[in-house]
């Protein structure tokens, strides 16, 4: 072999000539367009399904009328002056045109309109509304004859995907500017917190004793932006940068305490979507309840157990911390609501308590926290005109009756005029404890109870026992011959 190409074996191969360079290193400017590209198609993908709502407020503003089935009061015949003062934003999410909003945008309406991307308007009606969670779904009104709009629904994500500084845009009709033709508007910014706990708003026409608060009362862990929300966003979207879903804006958060300057929206967490498609069936939507009293807000210590409640029931006691529910810890009030508010009615959750030197196991059936003003189109039947409901929403207990110990039955919350129910003469805030031969201690017990009875069925009330007919005339003897009319 020649020295050369010994030598030529030794050194390294030279690359080829037509190899390309190496890529040179991106920009700031690059960097800066691909951020801006990725908002850009966020925003794209989530802007169709973004909608203007307008609200048309009747004589009183404590009713609202635009329920679907309820009667509605004529469109008003100035349509430009029906846009233009009260407005919010809503969020197409069901393919049959259901659209997200806020409460506090749709309550007391008589009418509503939505505007779509495009300029599309169409009469809307409620299909469910809870004030608890300030969430309500709204529905296009499809007049016979006529074709119901085509909404785009949006995906939704998963608030626990989320990370303090997840870069994150609000969509929504900001200052009523898509009042004409639909088109939204988009801001963006970071994720500053998680659990934010917010100081609901309260009703200051009424004495400091009686004050209650009006909404978010229940509902104290929201997302913080750091975006500002204007007037009108109320009910928007809040977007990843997949265009997903993961909260609904919300003004109706007092700053008080709070940066001013911050924005709120409700999560699309594991509550928020069960919430969220309660209200898609037009149902009610049922949160679970403890029975325990106020403790300090820092604290995971009972202060007061109710009367005729689950945590009476269940033997908890006053002093008592509540180290974990359903193996999810404990550590104040706050995390006690949530903790519980993801139960429904009738389950059955598992406490961890400590008294004094000892921890403790219950297991508890949960009863239902009253909710005032809740809209459901969707109900469950009447049984021969009469609905109940979990006795628990009753906020005092009923003087005379001595049910210290055991639970109470259930309230009646609904008597249909012309019924058995009504003849029989049960009213509205009766309450039921046994139907036929069997104990009424929920909604569900009693409809055990009653199934499959034909005849007349005893109630044992407060007020005695009350029996319910079947509306069906008994059969009468026919008279003798020569007295009937078809001789």
């Amino acid at each position: 072999m020649s020295l050369i190409v010994a030598l030529s074996l030794l050194l390294p191969a030279q690359p080829p000539t037509d190899r390309p360079a190496p890529a040179a290193s991106p920009t700031p400017a690059d960097i800066v367009g691909a951020l801006e590209s990725v908002l850009a198609d966020a925003i794209a993908r989530a802007e169709p399904s973004v909608v203007a709502i307008h609200r048309h407020k009747g004589t009183n503003p404590e009713e609202t009328l635009a329920v679907r089935g309820r009667k509605r009061p004529a469109a008003p015949n100035d349509r430009d002056d029906f846009i233009s003062f009260d407005y919010g934003s809503g969020v197409v999410i069901g393919e049959h045109g259901e659209i997200l909003t806020a409460f506090h945008v749709v309550q007391g309406a008589d009418r509503l309109r939505g505007c779509a991307v495009g300029g599309r308007t169409f009469e809307a009606e409620i299909l469910a509304a809870d004030p608890r969670s300030d969430l309500a779904v709204i529905v296009p009104a499809v007049e016979p004859g006529t074709e119901a709009p085509k909404l785009r629904p949006i995906p939704i994500g998963d608030t626990s995907r989320l990370r303090k500084g997840s870069f994150l845009i609000a969509i929504g009709n900001q200052f009523n500017a898509a009042r004409h033709d639909g088109s939204p508007s988009a801001s963006w910014g970071i994720l500053s917190n998680f659990a934010r706990k917010i100081e609901p708003e309260v009703d200051e026409d009424y004495p400091r004793s009686l004050r209650k608060p009006l909404i978010l009362q229940n509902h104290p862990i929201l997302l913080q932006l750091d975006a500002r929300l204007n007037l009108g966003m109320s009910g928007g979207a809040v977007v990843d940068r997949r265009g997903e879903l993961v909260g609904l804006t919300t003004t109706a958060a007092s700053p008080a305490g709070f940066d001013a300057l911050a924005g709120y929206a409700v999560p699309m967490d594991a509550l928020g979507r069960r919430i969220v498609e309660t209200l898609k069936q037009g149902k009610e939507v049922e949160y679970g309840l403890l029975g325990v009293g106020p403790m300090p807000p820092d604290s995971n210590r009972v202060g007061q157990v109710r009367r005729n409640t689950p945590a009476g029931q269940g033997l908890l006691q006053m002093g008592d911390e509540i180290i974990a529910i359903d193996g999810k810890p404990i550590h104040d009030f706050h995390s006690l609501i949530l903790a519980v508010g993801l139960f429904s009615p009738g389950d059955t959750i598992r406490l961890k308590i400590r008294r004094g030197e000892q921890v403790l196991d219950r297991k508890l059936v949960l009863a239902k926290y009253p909710v005032e003003g809740a809209i459901a189109t969707n109900r469950p039947a009447a049984w021969r005109g009469l609905r109940v409901d979990y006795s628990s929403i009753v906020q005092s207990p009923r003087i005379g009756l001595d049910l210290e110990g055991s639970p109470l039955g259930v309230v009646v919350t609904e008597i249909e005029e012309g019924t058995p129910a009504a003849a029989a003469g049960l009213k509205k805030g009766l309450l039921i404890l046994r139907a036929g031969d069997r104990p009424a201690t929920s909604p569900k017990a009693f409809a055990e109870a009653v199934a499959g009875l034909d005849g007349p069925v005893p109630l044992e009330t407060e007020m005695g026992v009350l029996t319910v007919g079947n509306g069906v005339e008994p059969d009468r003897p026919k008279p003798p011959a020569e007295h009937r009319e078809d001789r």
